[in-house]
């Protein structure tokens, strides 16, 4: 997903609209630069919906797990880190991918 904001040389949010042209945060109504800001949050993590859904899903799993195992043993932690690895190598294959597009343009 393409970044719909950036910061200029004064460290200033900017966004660009639907047609690609970058406006400066003056140019938005001060009502949306609460929206902006939250937006130019959400895309500095680097996941996209998709993967921010999966990790929610990861989580409320291994919560279960936990839950039914009573108390944490060294199965259900085992489990749990499993999962966790499962979601970073995911997210480190999707970086590759994404890196490997755009050297080739």
């Amino acid at each position: 997903m393409k970044r719909l904001t950036l910061k200029n040389q004064s460290n200033e949010i900017m966004v660009k609209d639907i047609y690609g042209k970058i406006h400066d945060f003056k140019d938005v109504p001060h009502e949306f630069y609460g929206c902006i800001r939250k937006l130019y949050d959400y895309e500095n993590t680097g996941l996209n919906p998709e993967e921010i859904e999966m990790i929610v899903e990861a989580l409320e799993d291994m919560r279960d797990k936990l839950y039914k195992a009573d108390s944490p043993n060294a199965y259900s932690v085992s489990d749990c880190c499993k999962t966790l690895n499962t979601i970073l190598d995911v997210r480190k294959k999707e970086k590759s991918a994404e890196a490997l597009q755009s050297l080739n343009g």
